[in-house]
């Protein structure tokens, strides 16, 4: 007998169409709750919108990936879900302005795990670090992916190394993907 659960998860008013618990005999929900994708509003806090996005699927997802799969600026999702077919989402929305840097180590490491790249804007400041695994199942892309608004120009790009070298960049353009190589000091 194959169980069906419909109108299960965060965006459903009722539990069946009765309005009564499904009965789901020895089984669980576990795998049968909706999706979430977080938004963050910038406040301090969070917002799902899955259901806007059309992520909120109901497979049951176990892992997730993060990379920009067709090179637009907008970062794009793989769910990999349990006995189904991944799912990859791709972000159409209306992106601000970004930059993605690609790191190779010469002395550190060649994938340059553990690197971090520091981009300043004005008095604002983004870090991010290249890490060898990032998730239950999955991982995300190594390209670290940074999100500018309006800026059309990033004022400065600083690469430290697990080697301990520091390189640095200024006023660099923004919307673009850059291959950066540890320089040999």
């Amino acid at each position: 007998m194959d169980l069906v659960i419909e109108n299960v998860g965060r965006r459903s008013p009722t539990w069946s169409e009765q309005g009564a618990p499904t009965d789901v005999g020895d089984k669980s929900l576990n795998g049968f709750e909706r999706n979430a994708l977080f938004w963050n509003r910038g406040e301090g806090g969070f917002a799902d919108v899955g259901f806007l996005t059309g992520s909120n699927l109901i497979e049951d997802g176990r892992g997730v990936a993060v990379a920009d799969f067709d090179r637009d600026g907008r970062l794009d999702l793989v769910v990999q879900n349990l006995d189904k077919p991944a799912a990859l989402l791709m972000s159409r929305g209306t992106a601000g302005n970004w930059l993605q840097l690609e790191l190779e180590g010469t002395t550190s490491n060649r994938d340059a795990v553990g690197a971090r790249a520091i981009v300043r804007l004005g008095a604002q400041q983004q870090l991010r670090q290249v890490a060898a695994g990032s998730g239950y199942l999955a991982v995300s892309s190594p390209v670290l992916h940074f999100g500018l608004g309006d800026a059309e120009v990033v004022d400065s790009i600083e690469i430290v190394w697990p080697s301990g070298t520091r390189d640095r960049f200024s006023d660099v353009r923004a919307n673009q993907r850059l291959s950066i190589r540890e320089s040999t000091r």
